[in-house]
């Protein structure tokens, strides 16, 4: 009732809301008006069904390829198209995969749009950088141990890392980022 009454402050509805309606009062129609108005459902079962379809704007359903190609270049593509494995030297930088999964005891997949799966994780204002490598199969702990010894041996220091066995995910304090991609890429994958 607080809602509404911004609503009905200074008008003839304020008086009737207090003293209650009768059948002939003209204020009644424009009481019930104003609380549909306002009435808020939250599921959409519950929400007014609209039968009247007077009040949409007719439409033509239209069959004619040649309408429907104007229509097709604002879908988004089904399929990510595969990239060119025959060159090597790419614009870009991309490298296609040469590793197979049995050539090491572990192996990474690439992500759907073949990139490396390794990513840069910034948190606490900028302060806290995580590098993160996901999609990993068999033998997450020799990674490990492998990606450690080169982090280590390029940045002379001592880094943390922590191992998600069952989302098969390693993550590296420090941005490291570079080195694991190019590590990666000299190792095929």
């Amino acid at each position: 009732m607080a809602a509404l009454r911004p609503i009905f402050a200074r008008s003839a509805l304020s008086t009737g809301i207090l003293h209650g309606f009768t059948k002939t009062d003209p204020a009644s129609s424009a009481l019930t008006i104003a609380c549909q108005v306002q009435k808020r459902n939250a599921r959409f079962n519950a929400s007014p069904q609209y039968s009247n379809t007077l009040k949409y704007p007719e439409c033509e359903i239209s069959k004619d390829p040649n309408e429907w190609k104007y229509v097709e270049w604002t879908l988004r593509p089904k399929i990510i198209a595969e990239p060119p494995m025959d060159k090597l030297n790419l614009p870009s930088g991309w490298v296609p995969p040469t590793a197979s999964p049995n050539d090491y005891p572990y192996f990474i997949r690439r992500t759907k749009n073949h990139m490396l799966p390794v990513h840069l994780y910034i948190g606490f204002r900028g302060y806290k950088r995580v590098t993160r490598i996901s999609r990993i199969e068999g033998d997450i702990w020799a990674l490990e141990a492998e990606l450690k010894v080169h982090i280590e041996q390029n940045r002379q220091r001592v880094i943390g890392s922590q191992i998600n066995e069952p989302a098969s995910t390693i993550k590296f304090r420090g941005d490291h980022v570079n080195l694991v991609k190019n590590w990666l890429l000299e190792k095929g994958f």
